[in-house]
């Protein structure tokens, strides 16, 4: 016998695939499932006319409320737990198309969806060479139309959006250069024309973007936060409990810095302290090969940690970032296999070279940072954080589980994932203690500046001045708050998602044991808090019943 909620939520999934195949393949766009099936349209691109996302905007309606009527009469708590994922999945998919209309004022959607659609169409596994190559032709026809649809959607852009745009469209043009030059005199005529119509049509996206007079960000406050933190993340905190929970993070690392600044040295202040250190034993080292040693030390000290589950890094690879996205992602960031073939890589980016405006400086304060950090970066995107998250969630049995991600759970384990550096001995000096702090207190920056600058608590010059005394430069520190702007509701994800981890392991972890509450945690899937506490309850029970 078929069952109804397994069979409703494979049409789901199948039908984001169809409708939206490059999105659901990148983790770049988390307001989507990671759908399998997306593997099958690495030919196809994702279709944003106006007439189809209203289309698109019913039949998730009509998903949500057959999700509704499946829940009423559904008792078994994980089938429940299952079902309100998918619900919180229609429901972020519906904050971002229907309440932001990102698809009407975001043109770094197009250009994503077009670059990263190509990247797919040349990189994931293929059967043959040929498969590949028509499948990048493919691709490549499809631009124009795609960018054609961003010229007659878009009627208003946010000035952070416009200028990130702007310097995502130069960077896409010279990842198209790449790849002629990558085919050399093997490329055939069909893919030097599907070039030339590629470079044609950024050119006129392009005049279309100065042709704009951008919106202040001020003045383009869609008021989604409140509903993205409820509806789409299920969280049970309010906004103004989430801005006290940075609020108190923020004054108890600043406190832990004056006292570690205190102890390693009191006639410098913790900033000079940071900014001066340099790791010793890396100083000739170049920054890839340092992170690919690094990975490995991490995987081999967390299998021994209690991490048993943890693979090979043979599935993951350490590269430059794609030129096309230098401009939008941070200078370290991971990108997960969407999960569709066992060939597939995760890919750990590292963003060695600033854009040129940026000049020798930018670029050799870049490096020192990700040399200075390189343990705690590593450890976020790799082991045990992102990497080692999307492994397991790759890995479960359950689809509906194994397709979503939440992005509070997803960021809250990766910077949890950090701490645990310290914990386990992993780092053990005062200095690297101090970066580890450091690192903290710009998390708790940033989710103070994502709630205040939303709710209207904080003044752009107010999260400038939180990101200076964070230890950034004033230029940084402005390019910072454009950056998270980009993305409102994701940066408190950090320190929210680590808090409801600490609080779950504060009550459970004495019980468990902490390898246990590892396991357990990493392997109930992305799941919302107080499910997961209910979901911890339960096996507590099952335990205690066990044992008697």
């Amino acid at each position: 016998m078929k069952d109804p909620q397994a069979e409703l939520a494979l049409q789901y999934f199948d039908y984001l695939a169809k409708s939206f195949p490059v999105m659901c393949a990148s983790d770049e766009f988390h307001f989507l499932p990671r759908a399998e099936t997306a593997g099958r349209y690495y030919d196809q691109v994702d279709n944003l006319d106006a007439d189809v996302i209203g289309g698109c905007l019913f039949n998730l309606k009509e998903f949500q409320d057959k999700f509704d009527l499946l829940a009423r009469h559904e008792n078994d708590f994980e089938k429940l737990t299952d079902l309100e994922l998918l619900k919180a999945n229609v429901a972020g998919i519906l904050i971002e198309l229907e309440t932001k209309q990102s698809w009407r004022h975001n043109p770094l959607l197009y250009s994503k969806i077009a670059f990263i659609g190509l990247d797919h169409a040349l990189t994931k596994p293929a059967s043959e060479p040929q498969e590949r190559t028509e499948r990048t032709l493919a691709r490549l026809r499809a631009i124009p139309r795609l960018l054609q649809q961003a010229i007659n959607n878009i009627d208003s852009v946010p000035k952070t959006y416009h200028q990130a745009a702007l310097a995502m469209l130069s960077d896409s043009k010279s990842y198209l250069t790449e790849i002629g030059e990558t085919f050399g005199n093997a490329s055939c005529g069909r893919l030097k024309e599907g070039l030339q119509k590629a470079r044609s049509a950024l050119h006129t996206f392009g005049k279309f973007l100065r042709s704009l007079s951008p919106v202040p960000d001020q003045q383009f406050v869609v008021s989604a936060l409140e509903a993205t933190l409820k509806d789409h993340f299920l969280s049970v905190r309010s906004l103004p409990e989430v801005f006290q929970i940075a609020v108190e993070e923020w004054q108890e690392n600043l406190e832990q810095l004056k006292k570690l600044q205190a102890n390693i040295d009191p006639g410098k202040s913790w900033r000079e302290l940071y900014h001066a250190y340099s790791p010793s034993g890396i100083k000739n080292t170049d920054t890839i090969s340092l992170y690919k040693r690094e990975i490995e030390q991490l995987g081999r000290f967390f299998r021994k940690h209690g991490f048993t589950y943890i693979g090979s890094s043979s599935s993951l690879e350490l590269s430059e970032t794609p030129t096309y996205l230098r401009s939008v992602r941070s200078s370290a960031s991971f990108s997960a296999a969407s999960g569709s073939d066992v060939g597939e890589k995760d890919f750990f980016y590292i963003t060695t070279r600033p854009q040129q405006q940026r000049g020798k400086e930018e670029g050799d304060l870049l490096k020192k940072r990700l040399h200075r950090e390189y343990k705690f970066l590593a450890a976020h995107e790799t082991f045990p954080g992102h990497h080692l998250l999307d492994t397991v969630r790759r890995s479960l049995e359950n689809p509906i589980r194994r397709q979503i991600e939440s992005p509070l759970f997803y960021e809250g384990w990766a910077y949890y994932a950090e701490s645990l550096l310290t914990e386990y001995g992993y780092v053990n000096s005062p200095i690297e203690y101090l970066v580890d702090c450091k690192r903290r207190l710009w998390r708790a920056a940033r989710c103070q500046i994502d709630v205040g600058l939303t709710t209207g608590i904080f003044a752009r010059k107010d999260a400038i001045k939180l990101l200076t005394t964070a230890g950034f430069n004033a230029e940084e520190a402005d390019r910072q708050v454009d950056h998270f702007r980009l993305n409102p509701g994701y940066q408190l994800c950090y320190s929210l998602g680590r808090y409801e981890i600490m609080k779950l392991r504060e009550t459970y972890g004495h019980r468990m044991g902490r390898d246990q509450f590892h396991r357990q945690l990493l392997q109930g899937g992305e799941l919302p808090f107080h499910l997961i506490e209910k979901r911890f309850e339960t096996l507590d029970l099952r335990n205690c019943h066990e044992t008697s």
